[in-house]
């Protein structure tokens, strides 16, 4: 007799697909309702490899993983880890964990992090499924900490006039990119902010300039001294960084890699950025806006703009 370890098996999306979007929808899919295409595109993403296990034909147990190359080294993440109602506590999550977690390991990372890169459905834990903690607190994982969703109404959002006016007396605009100002925009994020390198990359590949909005400075020659990203209805849907218009709706937008030239920071660059992003991504017919992964500190950031927190995740990372 077969035992749990020896029936998992890499996933095969011509053939897994389906029956592994049905176990997310009876496991979490009530708290977080997902479309079967955006489901798709994250589990496709590039270096990606993901196990299931099945019974009778039908998927009971799921581990996704993807690596990433993140501060300076190459990352494993664990995307999610889900097993059937009917199996849980009977071995499977914790053999299922063991393959994906011996997988990454021999493949040469370096870090894990419970939750994803990029794309990702999670930064972390939900707080929502909160449960789930304890089965990575007996696997090692500790230093948990909380990071933020925030969300905004942009229907009646306007900006605080004041912080226009400190951008107009340091001679910075504040405007969205062109295909001309992508090379300059890569150079930025690789100099500055390589981990968000990829996500500049896909916009300027699918073409998304208009949703790179860019910061200069005149009295610097007109430099880029900061950059951040936009995702609306309009942008190509080969970017999965909204995954959840069943629970904010439909019109559902979002912002997110706010990042200003280390050497410039201080001069309220990144709040006017969010600012004029708010106002672009109202005037494109956006309702409510997501930032998402925002940690403790950060949150009262973007609470000068009227942002508030909409769900949580417990982060982790580890040394292999």
């Amino acid at each position: 007799m077969n035992t749990i370890s020896e029936k998992i098996r890499s996933y095969d999306a011509s053939t897994d697909a389906a029956s592994v979007f049905a176990l997310w929808q009876s496991t979490v899919g009530r708290e977080w309702p997902l479309d079967f295409y955006l489901f798709q595109q994250v589990l496709s993403a590039p270096r990606s490899q993901h196990f299931v296990v099945e019974e009778n034909g039908q998927v009971i147990g799921f581990a996704g993983t993807q690596r990433s190359y993140s501060w300076g080294r190459e990352a494993g993440h664990l995307l999610a880890l889900l097993v059937a109602a009917s199996w849980q506590r009977r071995g499977l999550g914790s053999a299922l964990y063991e393959v994906a977690i011996r997988y990454l390991r021999e493949s040469g990372t370096q870090l894990l992090q419970l939750g994803g890169h990029s794309p990702r459905f999670w930064c972390g834990v939900p707080s929502n499924l909160a449960s789930t903690l304890d089965f990575f607190k007996a696997r090692g994982w500790e230093s948990f900490a909380l990071v933020y969703d925030l969300t905004q109404d942009l229907r009646r959002y306007t900006s605080p006039p004041e912080i226009y006016l400190r951008m107009a007396e340091q001679r910075i605009t504040l405007e969205p990119a062109c295909e001309q100002d992508m090379a300059e925009v890569l150079a930025f994020e690789e100099r500055e902010y390589p981990n968000w390198l990829v996500f500049y990359e896909d916009m300027n590949r699918l073409g998304d300039y208009q949703d790179v909005l860019v910061a200069r400075d005149q009295s610097k020659g007109d430099q880029i001294v900061g950059t951040l990203s936009m995702r609306t209805m309009q942008s190509h849907p080969q970017r999965p960084e909204l995954l959840w218009p069943a629970l904010l709706g439909e019109d559902a937008g979002a912002m997110g890699a706010v990042g200003v030239a280390f050497a410039e920071q201080g001069r309220g660059i990144g709040l006017a950025m969010c600012a004029r992003a708010s106002e672009l991504l109202k005037q494109r017919g956006v309702g409510t806006c997501c930032i998402d992964w925002v940690e403790e500190e950060t949150t009262k950031f973007y609470g000068k703009l009227g942002y508030t927190r909409w769900r949580a995740y417990h982060t982790s990372w580890r040394e292999i």
